[in-house]
């Protein structure tokens, strides 16, 4: 190598470097040589401590790592811990896999417990908690509470595929498989009622709210619950029966609202009927006909001498006055007992045309008609005509021109008619006015419905009472019951309509108004 330079760049000098790497070079073939020595005379032994060595070091930990997940898999016991090892990286293995096995094993133990609570919760639920196949009967859950309700434990239910259906009541079947056949396609909750036949022989109603869960479209299973509802049942035909019974006695009292004031008003009738008999009886007793039957047995015994005994007898001289007296008389009494017969002739035939009419609506009872509103009103005042003249009564008729017929049935609407005329004449005697007055209307009431009011100016009624009226068992008279109004009450809802009433307050009068139906233009099957 050489190279020198100065300010004027010129060569200057030449230096020479020599190097011998010969030395170097034996000597690292001393060393390998040695090595090779050392290691020939090492051997396998050697290897066996390394191996050894690593071994202790690195799979050890390793397999007892493997081992206790292997556990943990097959047991699902998280309470296993691992050896922490020397080296930091398997240390830190070691001690990351045991911290997992420990958060596992507190979200384990939650899981358990919320599990018994739930378990706990569904077993204790007042109704059988059930999932089952979503085509079929066959349960593959069942509550304890089944033992309770039933008689029959859940292994039971479990242990027979067609345990459910088995037990049914026999009536019921057809409706429950129908059932289950339209609701195995939808995921809607649905609710059926039907009967189960308990161990002990019962027949069980039950209450089934479930739901078919789908997944991906395809139904996996039905679930819900099993409710005893035999006591509701039970209350429920009890609660029907006393309606009916409610119902019953209502109509009962209806009818025999009808039946009093037709048996007052013919009584009324009966009354004029038996003064009118009386005193035709009356006159008879006091007729001369008998002593005109002895004038004339006189007369037959002077039959010779008719003449002579006419004229000169005392008596026979005063004998064609007499005669003329008691063919006077005679006359007179027979003009009275004519008119009075013909009084009872009138009587009779409103006693008739009464009973005729009450026959003709009781053979209608129950039945719905197309009927004019006016003429029921009519035929109620007709019933009730005796006891309103005998009042005093003064009946205002007040019918619009043009009135549509009503759907009703007869005798209901006559039952509530002469039961609002009855009560109206007793609050116009409760009350007194100086003219006694009574307006009936009849008009529309919107296009779907008639009323018929019927106002009177007697004594009014009380704003506290007047909300409780057609109250079962509430009255104001003292011989009252409280059945007429609340019956008639009925009988109007029964037929579509509704009986209301209004008044200003004691002394004011009052006013009853009922609504009626209006008939279809197409007259009803029924009818």
């Amino acid at each position: 190598m050489g190279g020198a330079g100065d300010a004027g760049g010129q060569v200057v000098a030449t230096l020479h470097v020599v190097s011998d790497h010969r030395a170097m070079y034996a000597n690292l073939r001393q060393l390998a040589g040695g090595c090779w020595w050392c290691w020939c005379w090492w051997g396998r032994g050697s290897g066996a401590v390394l191996s050894s060595w690593l071994q202790r070091l690195i799979s050890e930990p390793v397999v007892s790592l493997t081992r206790a997940a292997q556990t943990v898999a097959d047991h699902n016991d998280y309470s296993i811990r691992v050896r922490e090892g020397s080296g930091v990286e398997l240390r830190l293995l070691a001690r990351t896999f045991n911290q997992m096995l420990a958060r596992i094993q507190e979200q384990d133990a939650a899981l358990t417990l919320s599990q018994r609570k739930l378990e706990a919760l569904v077993h204790s639920i007042d109704g059988i908690v059930w999932e089952r196949r979503p085509d079929s009967f066959e349960f593959t859950f069942v509550s304890r509470q089944s033992e309770r309700l039933l008689g029959y434990p859940p292994e039971q239910w479990l242990a027979d595929p067609d345990f459910g259906r088995r037990h049914l009541h026999p009536d019921d079947v057809p409706r429950v498989e129908a059932a289950c056949r339209d609701t195995a396609g939808t995921d809607e909750p649905y609710s059926l009622e039907y009967r189960m036949i308990a161990a002990d022989g019962r027949a069980v109603w039950l209450r089934e709210s479930g739901e078919v869960w789908f997944e991906q479209g395809q139904a996996l299973t039905r679930r819900g619950i099993l409710q005893d509802v035999t006591a509701q049942k039970q209350a429920a035909a009890d609660l029907d029966r006393l309606n009916r019974d409610l119902l019953e006695a209502s109509r009962l009292a209806g009818m025999a609202e009808v039946a009093t004031g037709i048996l007052h008003n013919v009584g009324n009738v009966l009354t004029s009927v038996c003064v009118s008999a009386a005193l035709v009886a009356d006159r008879l007793k006091q007729s001369k006909a008998a002593r005109l039957c002895r004038a004339v047995t006189l007369l037959s015994e002077r039959n010779g001498d008719l003449s002579r005994f006419l004229t000169q007898d005392p008596k026979g001289r005063v004998l064609p006055d007499y005669l003329r007296a008691a063919s006077a008389r005679l006359a007179a009494d027979q003009a009275e007992m004519l008119q009075e017969v013909g009084a009872l002739t009138q009587h009779l035939e409103y006693i008739k045309e009464v009973v005729t009419m009450q026959q003709s609506y009781a053979r209608v009872s129950g039945a719905f008609e197309h009927l004019a509103p006016t003429e029921l009103v009519e035929d109620a005042l007709r019933i009730s005509v005796a006891a309103l003249d005998r009042h005093c009564v003064q009946v205002t008729r007040a019918y619009a021109a043009e009135l549509p017929r009503v759907r009703a049935d007869r005798h209901k609407v006559l039952q509530i008619l002469i039961n609002l005329l009855r009560n109206a004449k007793d609050a116009l005697d409760a009350g007194q006015p100086p003219v006694r007055r009574l307006v009936i209307r009849v008009e529309p009431a919107g296009a779907e419905a008639v009323l018929i009011g019927i106002r009177d100016n007697g004594a009014g009624i009380a704003p506290e009472n007047l909300a409780r009226m057609f109250g079962h068992g509430f009255t104001t008279r003292k011989d009252g019951h409280g059945f007429g109004l609340h019956s008639a009450a009925n009988a109007a809802r029964e037929m579509g309509g509704r009986l209301t009433a209004r008044s200003e307050g004691p002394g004011c009068g009052a006013e009853f108004l009922l609504e009626l139906p209006v008939a279809p233009e197409t007259p009803p099957s029924d009818s």
